[in-house]
């Protein structure tokens, strides 16, 4: 088992350290629009949320989980374990509402034809105030965590609720805990079936300029390049790299609950889906979206300029 934590612990390192520093990337890239433009569109706030509810996902779940692996057992202790768990379920549910979010925005602001551009707008001012309430409902939605949460070695006849390893979410009986799991899973499942809806549509949409492309070349070329036809493909691959990662942490949930036994291996599993989706984000940012792609390597070869010039002076200086 030992040589088991050792290659898990590795592996998990290995994804979070792309994660972290793939969702920091994107972070500091909208930082730099905000510096350079002094505003964000409405699906760049979106997607600087989506960002920040990776990176903070990470450092809440799956890096605690690389130490655990290396032999930190006692990493936190009651009121810490409460803290983690709690922030960790919020922004996990802020990453399947902000996608959710992203993905229904989108569905609107590309539609020409069926929404005029004063119903745009109005689309976009709600995207703020909704993002607000999807905070308010999972702090809400999650406050039970704070309660149940307790630090590993505080465990006695621990039968229902789940492990993840430093921390343990311990349910007082089985009702409870079935309905948590049951609540959570439909949660999640409205939010898949709302941003999937979406991204049909999208891919309609997409479809059918793909074919007008073919009638009116010159004009349709550039629209296929638009910012809005950008911004709905990377939707549809977000959508799609979510609905595949965050199923199958759902589903293994569901079986979970059903069950109701712990298993060490399934719990495992679920935190390598969990991390799959914060490691797929910001690849596909910066395969699809031009003015993130465009600062990133921007911003990466100025600093590569830097070094240089500072090895430079410092040579000269020698």
């Amino acid at each position: 088992m030992e040589s088991y934590n050792i290659i898990k612990g590795t592996i998990y390192l290995f994804m979070t350290t792309i994660g972290v520093v793939g969702n920091t990337l994107i972070l500091l890239s909208f930082a730099l629009i905000i510096q350079q433009e002094h505003q964000l569109a409405k699906s760049e706030i979106v997607l600087l949320h989506l960002a920040a509810a990776n990176l903070i996902v990470y450092l809440t779940r799956t890096l605690p989980s690389v130490f655990y692996e290396y032999g930190w057992k006692n990493l936190f202790g009651d009121a810490s374990c409460k803290v983690v768990s709690y922030v960790f379920r919020i922004f996990r549910g802020m990453a399947i509402g902000l996608t959710c979010l992203l993905s229904c925005f989108q569905c609107g602001i590309i539609s020409r034809t069926s929404v005029s551009m004063a119903e745009k707008l109005i689309i976009q001012s709600y995207v703020n105030p909704v993002i607000v309430v999807l905070y308010l409902a999972n702090m809400a939605v999650n406050a039970d965590v704070v309660i149940l949460t307790t630090k590993p070695y505080n465990a006695t006849n621990f039968k229902y609720g789940y492990n993840p390893g430093f921390c343990l979410v311990m349910f007082p009986g089985r009702i409870s805990f079935e309905a948590k799991g049951y609540v959570s899973f439909a949660f999640d499942l409205l939010f898949v079936i709302l941003m999937a809806m979406a991204s049909f549509y999208i891919l309609l949409i997409l479809q059918r300029h793909r074919k007008k492309m073919k009638a009116v070349r010159s004009e349709d070329q550039k629209e296929e390049h638009s910012p809005e036809t950008q911004a709905a493909k990377t939707v549809v691959f977000l959508v799609s790299s979510y609905v595949s990662f965050y199923s199958i942490d759902n589903m293994m949930w569901l079986s979970q609950t059903i069950i109701n036994e712990l298993s060490v291996v399934v719990s495992d599993i679920r935190v390598f889906f969990t991390m799959c989706y914060g490691v797929a984000f910001p690849i596909i940012l910066l395969i699809f979206n031009n003015k993130i792609k465009t600062i990133a390597l921007k911003s990466l070869y100025k600093k590569r300029e830097d070094y240089g010039s500072y090895k430079a002076n410092v040579h000269e200086n020698t």
